[in-house]
């Protein structure tokens, strides 16, 4: 209890303890399920999706496999952005084989390369011309979310067909 100036009493600890409940049930989780969001505004990789091209002048198709496909995207960065280039890391997600595609097209490929290099990379493998001018990369897409890129696979049959 405290007496202020003019002489009246009153009692401090009660008021202490309502502000303090009212403050501890503003920090008390709510009952049920609590709904939370994350927005990723930047993910730390990108993806594309390229078509090997061939010459129809060429004698027979390159075989596309993993180690193919390193060394036409090493080629395609060094002849582009000399070791800088080179030094892009590159994951290779997925290689298809050329059965089924037309005469020119040699297989297609999924990779993932750090964001920030997304553009070189794109640069380097679209104007690249390898083995005497028999074979290329043809950039079908690319993004930021590897679903973007798999769910529009097929959309250019759509206008095709």
């Amino acid at each position: 209890m405290s007496e202020d100036g003019d002489g009246n009493i009153a009692d401090v600890s009660e008021v202490n303890s309502t502000q303090n409940s009212k403050r501890k049930q503003d920090h008390l989780p709510a009952r049920g399920h609590q709904i939370s969001t994350l927005i990723i505004k930047t993910p730390p990789f990108s993806y594309a999706h390229l078509s090997l091209l061939t010459a129809s002048t060429s004698p027979q198709k390159p075989t596309l496999d993993e180690i193919t496909v390193r060394s036409y995207l090493t080629s395609a960065l060094t002849q582009f952005l000399g070791l800088s280039g080179a030094a892009i890391s590159i994951d290779i997600l997925k290689v298809e084989s050329a059965a089924g595609k037309k005469l020119d097209e040699g297989g297609e490929v999924w990779v993932r390369v750090p964001r920030e290099d997304l553009a070189p990379f794109l640069a380097a493998v679209g104007g690249w011309v390898g083995e005497g001018g028999n074979v290329g990369w043809r950039v079908k897409g690319s993004g930021n979310w590897l679903s973007e890129l798999v769910g529009g696979r097929h959309e250019e049959r759509i206008w095709n067909d």
